[in-house]
């Protein structure tokens, strides 16, 4: 019984972390640009979380800080990371 209870959460969690990918990929994405657009102003990224209004660096440490969305996040790291690979120079 415990066993079906768990395997039972558990499927929810992987289907509700699959239905949250889009919207954490593309915050991941307007996130990267954002530091790239950073990074060409010769800024680091600590000096973009210090510019950030209240509001943002709410909704992006409830984003990416919470355990709720770990799975979600992580997928979307891997789909970005695939997405866009690294030129190295």
């Amino acid at each position: 019984m415990y066993s079906t209870i768990f395997i039972t959460v558990i499927s929810l969690y992987i289907l509700l972390s699959i239905v949250i990918l889009p919207l954490q990929y593309r915050f991941l994405v307007a996130l990267k640009q954002e530091e790239a657009k950073f990074k060409a102003k010769g800024k680091t990224q600590g000096d973009m979380y210090d510019e950030m209004n209240a509001g943002e660096q709410a909704l992006h440490n409830n984003i990416q800080g919470s355990a709720f969305f770990f799975l979600a996040n992580i997928m979307a790291s891997i789909v970005y990371k695939l997405k866009h690979p690294k030129t190295s120079v």
